[in-house]
């Protein structure tokens, strides 16, 4: 069992650099699944807007990582209930900003037709 005092100190780095999803290497294989479910949850809500995207991405985030210690259970007996209740509880919440039922985007009639043609192209 660790202490609190065994633990290393955090420091904050001099200078902040962002790191960003869209910068990941997309041939690796846990990318791809990561930009595909975001993807599926995006078309899902209907996000149409920045605001809903960085919540789907929020959201797929915190399903892996729920996933992951869900795998960590089963193999290893490895499990955190606090960690993994507040990491639920918080999927929950943005999944309940996102909307919970499937919703169909508007797509104007003349949209539809330039993506139909697009496609026969």
């Amino acid at each position: 069992m660790t202490r609190k005092s065994d633990k290393a100190i955090a420091t904050l780095p001099e200078r902040f650099v962002p790191q960003f999803w869209d910068e990941c290497d997309g041939r690796i294989a846990v990318v791809k699944e990561i930009r595909r479910r975001v993807e599926l949850l995006k078309t899902d809500t209907a996000s149409d807007s920045y605001q809903k995207d960085i919540l789907c991405e929020r959201a797929v985030f915190i399903c892996c990582q729920l996933e992951t210690q869900e795998r960590a259970a089963i193999e290893k007996g490895e499990f955190d209930a606090g960690r993994y209740t507040q990491m639920a509880n918080a999927l929950v919440g943005l999944l309940r900003s996102l909307g919970l039922e499937r919703k169909a985007k508007r797509l104007d009639v003349r949209e539809y037709i330039k993506q139909k043609e697009g496609k026969r192209a």
